[in-house]
């Protein structure tokens, strides 16, 4: 221990410096810092206080245990070896601890856990390389990037063998296929990973006596799994992170398996009965995969369902046929809408269901079907596959006995009677996507269908007419005919939705994915987009070229056919423009099944969604002060008259009333959700969005166009023609 002391006067700072030398020769240096305010004296150690030693001691100890410098862990070297006792993962046993060897030394210790780290230059080992060990309990080879084969019979002899680890063996591309047959009834851990094994070996032997803990093969060139290719007790099979494939028929038939993981696999094709065979399976993993339908025959025990982060799994069986299911951990928040209504999602098994027993006919046809199934089983009790000897042993294979209260007989068995909980699932459904069909009310999908049909046969109208007589470079017709496609769009989009709806009515989140992911709901969330923008931008055109007209109506300078033209084209790109970026990720369209772009989770989303409101809002506010400068130009005669030139104040009002009702709920409820402060929830909101909104667009052609005098006129022209 030394000292160094540093201040004059001022409080001084005191260095300590403890030296401490472990069992095996290693050095650790402490130094301490320790400051305070005394005054300064040649005996600096009868100023300390007993409590500082003891900070010094406890700071030493701390720093050697966080290194592993402990000083009862002496460590013998042997040829880059070295034999040490009392290590951290393995308590009271002995540990031969090997890195970048070429061979495994000869040691006269007792040895129970041999690890092997970082030794590339072992590329085979043979029984002959470790059967001196026979005491081992556990065995971990770590690194060991040039192994290439073991012999089938290296751990034949290893009697009380526990864990075994092979870890990072890259050129490992497989292993014998009895290299696990006579091996240690003892073993419970058994952990393949990040090799390239492209088979797995015969299992058939691991659990026979005691249940296997966990048997895993992560991070593998595992491909296929064959009909009959696993068979294995344990609390845990663990093949996550390979490149599965197919899983065939009956593929782990004969394994008792608490908790399965495919977890980062393809998953292309799971036949029917891929998990058939498998007895107190309670927890599946299919997270992370391309899985597309989960076959259930064999999923019956089944507690615990991880589907996870796998976007093609669209539709999800009923809950029917998950009897003990508990917890559902899925993609989409709608599939969790199939376990709250079971019996929208699937009438047909609902009804089985909810019947109860069958009838002796249907007894007679669900006995032919079991025909098969019965086989199996039998074969394989006659084949004595599975072994029941030690069940006792290991809790999670118990099973609690079923008393008489519980019981049916139903088509000459006893079976259970259905006490079917709820299904805890996630993610639960969110305001964005309650579960509830596309309208949400009867009401409004009448309504709905009302508004589009009746928009797009008064728009249409319109254009014939329109194009029909030409537009003789007048800019009113010009506008009124962008009005009128715009509103066209917009009744497509209505109906396109009411068409959905109807079609998933009571049922929509068996529609949901399809719907909402789909090119159905792109297009019509680009229409609606598109046609509000370009609406709004021709009603603001055509409100200043009224302005222009009154206001300044002896000046010659006036809205030119040409320049509006081009003011238009400029409304198309903005439109356009504004309808595509939701394609291109900015906002979404699959966000609400209305397929409006309702996504502000991030930034350039919720700027998106502002710069819409803004801009309805600000084309409101150009209306309103332009309508009231037109009203106010008149003469007080004129807006008091009884006829005549009255009826234009009232035809102001009119549009000024519709803009107003349709435009102004949306944006304000728009900006008190963009602020964090929803007033109303989705399901309200779509009374708004669907039909407030598009009445617009069923008003627009009566008020500007179809109410007019010269356009009965155009039009009794064009249907005489």
């Amino acid at each position: 221990m030394s000292r160094t002391v540093s201040g004059g006067d001022s409080p001084r700072t005191d260095d300590v410096t403890v030296l401490l030398v472990a069992g095996n020769g290693r050095r650790k240096s402490v130094v301490v810092k320790m400051r305070r305010h005394r005054p300064s004296s040649n005996s600096w150690w009868s100023m300390w206080s007993y409590l500082d030693v003891l900070m010094v001691l406890c700071i030493c100890t701390v720093e050697l245990s966080a290194k592993g410098i402990v000083m009862n862990e002496p460590c013998t070297a042997i040829n880059s070896c070295c034999v040490r006792n009392h290590t951290h993962s393995w308590k009271d046993k002995m540990q031969l601890y090997c890195s970048e060897i070429q061979s495994i030394p000869i040691v006269d210790e007792i040895i129970h856990v041999l690890t092997i780290d970082n030794s590339a230059g072992i590329k085979d080992l043979s029984e002959k390389s470790i059967s001196r060990y026979n005491n081992l309990t556990d065995i971990v080879l770590n690194n060991m990037t040039n192994l290439e084969n073991l012999d089938s019979s290296i751990f034949k002899n290893l009697n009380k063998l526990k864990s075994l680890y092979i870890i990072r063996a890259s050129a490992l591309t497989e292993l014998p296929y009895d290299i696990f047959l006579d091996l240690s009834k003892t073993l419970l851990v058994l952990r393949v990973s990040k090799a390239n094994l492209k088979v797995i070996p015969d299992l058939s032997d691991l659990g026979t006596l005691t249940a296997m803990h966990t048997i895993e093969f992560e991070g593998n060139q595992l491909d296929i799994l064959r009909t009959n290719g696993i068979r294995t007790r344990a609390d845990q099979l663990l093949l996550e992170y390979n490149k599965i494939h197919v899983i065939e028929n009956w593929a782990f038939n004969g394994s008792e398996i608490s908790k399965l993981s495919l977890r980062g696999n393809y998953l292309d094709f799971l036949s029917e009965h891929s998990f058939d065979g498998i007895l107190n399976l309670r927890t599946l993993d299919l997270s992370h995969s391309s899985v597309k339908l989960l076959p259930t025959s064999g999923l019956q025990s089944l507690e615990i369902l991880r589907i996870e982060n796998a976007p093609l799994m669209t539709v999800i069986p009923s809950v029917y046929l998950f009897s003990n299911l508990k917890e559902a951990h899925l993609t989409y928040s709608f599939h969790c809408c199939s376990f709250q209504f079971p019996a929208k999602h699937d009438y047909a098994t609902y009804d089985f269901d909810k019947d109860g027993p069958q009838t002796p006919s249907e007894c007679i046809q669900a006995k032919k079907k079991d025909v098969n199934i019965n086989m199996v089983s039998t074969d394989l009790m006659e084949n004595g596959y599975i072994d029941y000897a030690n069940d006792s042993e290991e809790e999670f294979f118990n099973e609690p006995a079923i008393t008489n209260s519980t019981l049916d007989v139903m088509c000459g068995n006893i079976t259970p009677q259905n006490t079917r909980s709820e299904v805890q699932c996630w993610p639960q459904p969110d305001a964005l996507n309650p579960c509830e069909d596309i309208m949400g009310f009867y009401w409004l999908r009448v309504c709905v269908w009302l508004v589009g049909i009746t928009a797009l046969l008064a728009n249409l109208v319109v254009m014939t007419v329109i194009f029909r007589k030409n537009f003789n470079y007048s800019v009113p017709r010009f506008l009124m005919c962008n009005l009128a496609f715009a509103d066209f769009c917009t009744a497509i989009y209505l109906l396109l939705l009411a068409y959905k709806d109807l079609e998933s009515s009571e049922k929509y989140f068996n529609y949901a994915y399809s719907w909402q992911n789909g090119v159905g709901c792109k297009i019509g969330g680009f229409l609606t987009v598109f046609s509000s923008q370009l609406s709004v931008f021709a009603l603001c055109l055509l409100t200043l070229e009224r302005w222009y007209s009154i206001r300044r109506a002896l000046y010659t300078n006036k809205m030119t056919f040409a320049s509006t033209v081009r003011i238009m084209a400029f409304g198309w790109v903005y439109s356009i423009a504004m309808a595509t970026m939701p394609l291109l990720g900015i906002s979404s369209y699959s966000t609400t099944s209305i397929c409006l772009p309702m996504d502000t989770a991030h930034a350039s989303g919720m700027c998106y969604v502002f710069t819409l409101l803004a801009f309805g809002a600000a084309a409101f506010v150009l209306m309103l002060f332009c309508y009231v400068q037109i009203y106010m130009s008149l003469s007080y005669e004129t807006r008091h008259a009884a006829k005549g030139e009255a009826s234009v104040a009232r035809k102001i009002s009119v549009l000024i009333g519709t803009n107003f009702a349709c435009t102004a709920p949306v944006i304000f409820f728009g900006f008190t959700a963009l602020l964090g402060y929803p007033l109303i929830d989705v399901t309200k909101s779509k009374i708004l969005l669907v039909f407030f909104y598009p009445i617009n667009s069923c008003a627009n052609p009566f008020l500007y166009t179809i109410l007019t005098a010269s356009f009965r006129r155009e039009a009794f022209s064009t249907v005489a023609k």
